[in-house]
């Protein structure tokens, strides 16, 4: 970013994966991020939560066929976990494509990205931004249920808000875009637009 000449003021938003990534940075660079949006993203989940039975799969390498799916009928799968309506009939042909194009480069590194998410993960070693946060999560997120969105409301306070977007699942982006879209805006660009002079 500052190649780019950005040195200040940014905002991050992170899905999913993403969202380790954008909690990270913030609190990392306090100073230079603004504000943060967190999308159905399990920053907060510990180590045992999936031996709790927090989550539809059993172990991280049931997760990792899942969410790295190498067959139509696990990207069937992954489909039903990340939608809330997921599409009934998918020809066999798109999903290959889909996997070709999407989970077959890196795919040693991404599983192992995956197997560290939660490895000696604990909420009292997760450090709390202080940057303004919007939390948005899916009614019937599968994947990282809601109940970690709450886990992550908690942990950071009045500094955060917590959005739940009904009839959603994980890939919000997908389901609901533009209610995703105006609660980003509503968050991100509105107050901008009502501090310029003259407005």
């Amino acid at each position: 970013m500052e190649a780019h000449g950005v040195v200040s003021g940014m905002n991050v938003v992170g899905i999913s994966y993403g969202g380790f990534v954008g909690y990270r940075m913030a609190a990392q660079f306090k100073e230079r991020i603004e504000k943060v949006v967190l999308c159905c993203t399990g920053v907060c989940l510990e180590e045992k939560d999936m031996e709790e039975g927090m989550f539809k799969v059993k172990s991280v390498d049931e997760a990792v066929s899942i969410l790295l799916p190498q067959t139509p009928d696990k990207m069937r799968e992954l489909m039903k976990l990340s939608f809330s309506k997921p599409t009934q009939r998918v020809p066999s042909c798109f999903l290959n494509d889909f996997i070709h194009v999407m989970c077959t480069e890196y795919l040693q590194e991404r599983k192992d990205l995956i197997l560290a998410l939660h490895k000696d993960r604990r909420l009292s070693d997760l450090p709390k931004i202080t940057q303004p946060t919007l939390i948005i999560w899916g009614e019937h997120d599968q994947i990282f249920p809601l109940e970690l969105g709450q886990r992550l409301k908690r942990h950071l306070g009045d500094n955060a808000e917590l959005v739940i977007i009904k009839n959603a699942g994980h890939a919000i982006n997908a389901e609901k875009p533009k209610k995703l879209f105006k609660h980003l805006k509503s968050f991100l660009i509105d107050p901008l637009s009502r501090a310029k002079p003259g407005n």
